[in-house]
């Protein structure tokens, strides 16, 4: 064998040896660039706040304020009450004067987030609704979620709308603007809103962008540009009528 021959050989040894390296190399970048992409992700989805109403939780019932409007109460495990086995929040007023009844919390305040809640609503069959009261049911009555919350008079809020829907809005110096009015047919497979059935709402808001869900069905999708609120608090709301609560979870 010559010598030319023995070079060109331990050549090819060489440049397999560096095609290697790089392959290895390149393979060991992708590793990480997806490790790093995977606890990012675990980042995004993690729970910045999480509050499934024990009431024997007291640091966390410390925490939440009210805009002074209804009657608010932890209640512990309820026998034969499906979605209540560790206990709720529930707003027991139906006081057609505690329009947008709020529970939100002191802390912390959020901006971009995903805020997902459990909730349903309920009415006082006890007595024969009046036809203004039948017609606060079917069109008006709900439960949900407010976000971005400056103060009591300035806040986003999605919530169910009476039987036929749900509404997105905010409130504006104590004024109220419609943004999004989405009626039944549009979601839910144009099934009614019942009175005491669990709807699990969800707000993701991330710059001007809004999007709403109930029971993961997209019902909302929209930018509001024009908006004095980028951050603030969260929390709950009711409008004439009961509602329990499950839990709130933010990420």
């Amino acid at each position: 064998m010559n010598r030319s021959g023995i070079i060109g050989k331990k050549g090819c040894l060489v440049v397999f040896a560096v095609v290697l390296l790089l392959a290895s190399g390149c393979a060991q970048e992708t590793i990480v660039r997806e490790q790093t992409i995977i606890r990012e992700v675990a980042k995004v989805n993690e729970s910045i706040f999480l509050d499934e109403f024990d009431p024997g939780n007291g640091a966390m019932r410390n925490i939440w304020r009210s805009n002074g409007k209804a009657y608010w109460v932890w209640e512990g495990p309820t026998p034969g009450l499906y979605g209540c086995e560790n206990g709720c929040l529930k707003q027991n007023s139906e006081d057609i004067r505690a329009l947008n009844a709020i529970m939100y919390v002191s802390a912390p305040q959020i901006s971009n987030a995903t805020i997902e809640v459990k909730t349903r609503i309920s009415y006082d069959t006890s007595v024969s609704p009046t036809q203004e009261e039948l017609s606060n049911m079917r069109k008006f009555i709900g439960a949900g979620i407010v976000f971005r919350m400056v103060d009591p008079n300035n806040y986003y809020m999605f919530r169910l709308a009476g039987e036929e829907g749900a509404v997105l809005g905010k409130m504006v110096n104590n004024e109220w603007i419609d943004l999004a009015n989405p009626r039944r047919l549009d979601f839910l497979l144009g099934g009614r809103i019942k009175p005491n059935n669990w709807y699990l709402l969800k707000v993701k808001v991330s710059g001007s962008n809004i999007q709403c869900f109930i029971n993961d069905s997209p019902v909302i999708n929209m930018n509001d540009t024009n908006s004095p609120f980028t951050v603030g608090y969260f929390g709950l709301s009711t409008f004439k009528c009961f509602a329990d609560f499950e839990y709130i979870d933010v990420k």
